[in-house]
């Protein structure tokens, strides 16, 4: 009979609770005054990341972000702002053909991602999420990989748009991680030995010339 209350209860615990499908848009606007690094790149998205979800429990609560379909449409923004060509490929150990001029295919990749709700779920949402960033030579060796990380906070207001506020505040993440991204490119050890190689120049890092400042962290 315990046994028996114990199951009952577990499962009206369930029905109570609740799932949220949180809406991320992966809207970005590139830095003003960024500078085009004058090459071509191929662009790839693997099928890890492009159906990615996170779903975490809070309060009682499931909450399921969409990120996967996001993080596309947050880096088809960025990259171009980035490169004088951003070419999306199919493999990402090889460029496709059509693209000769394309000197080493880039892949983002959901490292992590976490986020926290407010008491009663008004107050200061927050969303923290890292992407791992990998560039490939044209042959498949890797040149560099490295992590960038962003945080979002967003304030809820009183009523019942309990998904609008964690979306936004992952919006936000996404955001900061993709600015630091497109700031710190060139800031990386490897990419800039890569773009030296290139024959790209590189402008002069903030701070000490010989101490590099990097966006996000090596891993």
């Amino acid at each position: 009979m315990r046994w028996r209350q114990l199951a009952l209860a577990g499962a009206a615990l369930v029905i109570s609770a609740c799932s949220h499908a949180i809406p991320v848009t992966g809207t970005f606007s590139p830095p003003p005054g960024l500078a085009t690094i004058p090459v071509a790149v191929g662009v790839y998205y693997g099928q890890e990341l492009r159906s990615y979800e996170h779903a975490g429990s809070r309060m009682g609560d499931r909450w399921i972000f969409l990120l996967g379909a996001a993080s596309v449409r947050l880096f088809d923004q960025a990259f171009p702002a980035l490169f004088a060509q951003a070419i999306p490929v199919v493999n990402r150990l090889s460029l496709a053909e059509g693209t000769p001029r394309s000197v080493g295919v880039i892949e983002p990749r959901i490292k992590d991602f976490d986020f926290t709700l407010p008491f009663l779920k008004t107050g200061t949402y927050t969303a923290e999420i890292a992407y791992r960033m990998t560039l490939y030579a044209p042959s498949g060796e890797t040149i560099a990989s490295w992590t960038v990380r962003g945080v979002g906070m967003k304030s809820g207001e009183l009523g019942f748009e309990f998904s609008r506020w964690p979306g936004e505040a992952a919006d936000l993440a996404m955001q900061d991680a993709a600015s630091k991204f497109l700031e710190g490119f060139r800031d990386v050890p490897e990419v800039r030995r890569w773009l030296r190689q290139l024959g790209v120049p590189l402008p002069v890092p903030l701070g000490s010339p010989s101490t590099p400042r990097i966006q996000g962290s090596l891993r």
